[in-house]
């Protein structure tokens, strides 16, 4: 029988290695504005699950596009035609992994992230969110200009 910790989500961590200093939150609001105003993805009475939940990387560019003067997007393309591929950069878990999520709607964001580029919001570095061959979920990398990023 699996664990918690086995598969496509991890247990909740019980000790964070770093120092106070080195933590930020995420303001709830930037998920509820990815999946609910900007993806268009189902409210479900308010809980999350079942396919409503946005991927980490469509919550940083709408966060992104609220910080940043300007937002371009590489990499990161989710092939399903891979499915043995790393899901990941940094970990083991393959591509078939996310075909079994029941918490994202990778179409709904795929057509997110080309009504972005083909309005020219953000700019698609690779022209990965244009592919028709990549089946595409997200990718991203924030470029800021120093005004977006001083304290105010």
């Amino acid at each position: 029988m699996e664990s918690a910790s086995d598969g496509f989500w991890k247990s909740v961590a019980t000790r964070v290695p770093r120092e106070p200093h080195e933590i930020r939150i995420l303001n709830p609001y930037f998920i509820q504005e990815a999946a609910f105003s900007f993806i268009g993805l189902p409210f479900n009475n308010g809980l999350m699950g079942r396919g409503n939940i946005p991927t980490l990387g469509s919550v940083a560019i709408t966060m992104a596009l609220h910080n940043c003067d300007e937002v371009a997007v590489a990499g990161f393309g989710y092939d399903m035609s891979s499915p043995n591929a790393p899901l990941h950069y940094y970990e083991n878990i393959k591509m078939s992994a996310i075909k079994e999520s029941w918490t994202h709607n990778i179409q709904r964001e795929k057509e997110f992230l080309r009504k972005l580029v083909k309005a020219r919001v953000i700019t698609d570095l690779t022209k990965a969110a244009t592919a028709a061959a990549t089946d595409l979920a997200v990718f991203f990398i924030a470029i800021c200009s120093a005004s977006a990023l001083t304290p105010r």
